[in-house]
């Protein structure tokens, strides 16, 4: 009987171990590979606004923390437009309307627009999901588009980088 206690025990222990060996190859299997797939930092410089940041958070929106300034306009009206892009070069519209030095407050002077789509060199346009408005910018126009009727707004772009 003694024998068959010691070979039970050795059995569940040798189970056991197989069944942690298990659990952490699916846990490395799990993780993402460290290799190429990490996206790299953004310089604090180079980011967008941290009131960008804060609402692509609050989206949900995949490495909300990355979203990297790519161009920066600014109209003859004092609108103020960033284009930004993640690490897999998503773009995003990000606009603050009320002067340079006016705080972005979403959803107040501040508009998030996801799915940007490049039309042309420094040229991009964006749709709202809202109202279906269409902003257009390029180096030179600033652009809206208005689905209810309302004339289209035209703005000179004065700034870019």
């Amino acid at each position: 009987m003694t024998t068959g206690f010691v070979l039970g025990e050795r059995q569940r222990r040798d189970d056991a171990r197989q069944r942690e060996q298990q659990q952490q190859q699916q846990q490395q299997d799990q993780q993402p590979q460290e290799s190429g797939s990490a996206a790299p930092v953004v310089a604090p410089e180079d980011l967008c606004p941290q009131e960008t940041l804060a609402k692509a958070r609050q989206l949900g929106i995949a490495f909300a923390d990355q979203l990297r300034e790519v161009h920066r306009y600014v109209t003859n009206r004092g609108t103020v437009i960033w284009i930004c892009a993640d690490p897999g070069d998503r773009l995003f519209y990000q606009a603050k309307t009320r002067g340079e030095d006016a705080p972005l407050v979403q959803g107040d002077n501040g508009l998030l627009l996801v799915d940007v789509v490049e039309t042309g060199e420094d040229a991009y346009e964006a749709t709202s999901p809202t109202d279906g408005n269409k902003f257009f910018i390029s180096r030179k126009q600033f652009r809206i588009e208005f689905t209810n009727g309302r004339a289209d707004q035209v703005d000179k772009v004065v700034e870019f980088e």
